[in-house]
């Protein structure tokens, strides 16, 4: 009675401070019930946040629970592997990937410092605070990869492949992302790139694909279709949207 007493009588927040509170949500991994007991990821999101801070990284979106699965259902495209997520926002992919996927190493990587900054929390919520094997990374495209207290850019450590979920709404960063994994391919020629787009505008889907194909990115779309809500056994992701898994390939300028 007394906890209750003290809920009844506290002023509630403004809308404003409401909506930057953060949750915390649990995504049950369903697809590796079989290999593994109780899979899932824990995560503080901003659930009601569509945009703050001039990022949407801090909830986690529905392509990225959808290339998730996708990952979980060919595990062998990032078992062992080193891997380069762009747009990492609550790090759902790459945690999915230490802790479950058996990736060699993940570089979270994102261009807002909140999103950096809110990072090891989750990796505290996934027991992976302390592991060698996820590193956090403020990454903005466009900008030249350079190296800092290392003399070359990841300490010249290779890339396997490149993951990215919802990094394509935006049709103005189109330019920047196509430079920044320009310049990936030059390091690593054999790179595989995996990005899940949701498209919701089909012109800004149709556009994304243009200025891939011009700037020399063969598009592959994946076929993995979208589970009906009804039949989802976790994660849980509405599919008012269709997501495309598009997998590109460097073949050079048109």
């Amino acid at each position: 009675m007394s906890t209750l007493t003290e809920c009844l009588v506290t002023p509630l927040p403004s809308e404003v401070a409401a909506a930057q509170r953060k949750s915390r949500v649990i995504y049950h991994l369903s697809l590796l019930d079989q290999t593994v007991k109780d899979a899932h990821i824990t995560l503080l999101e901003s659930r009601t946040l569509l945009s703050a801070s001039g990022t949407t990284g801090l909830r986690t979106w529905e392509a990225a629970l959808h290339l998730g699965q996708y990952l979980c259902a060919n595990p062998s495209l990032v078992a062992d592997k080193r891997i380069l997520e762009l747009g990492t926002g609550t790090g759902y992919l790459g945690i999915l990937c230490t802790k479950y996927l058996g990736a060699r190493h993940v570089i979270a990587s994102d261009g807002s410092e909140d999103v950096i900054n809110n990072l090891p929390d989750n990796l505290f919520l996934n027991g992976l605070q302390d592991s060698d094997k996820i590193t956090p990374m403020e990454l903005r495209w466009g900008h030249a990869l350079l190296g800092t207290e290392e003399q070359q850019w990841n300490g010249g450590r290779h890339v396997d492949i490149v993951i990215g979920a919802d990094i394509t709404y935006d049709s103005r960063v189109n330019f920047a992302l196509v430079a920044t994994l320009e310049e990936i391919v030059v390091l690593y020629p054999e790179v595989t790139v995996l990005i899940a787009a949701t498209e919701r505008n089909y012109e800004t889907f149709k556009s994304f694909l243009l200025v891939w194909e011009k700037r020399g990115f063969e598009v592959s779309h994946q076929s993995f279709p979208m589970p009906p809500r009804r039949e989802q056994a976790g994660p849980f992701y509405d599919g008012l949207a269709p997501i495309r898994i598009c997998q590109l390939r460097h073949v050079g300028r048109t």
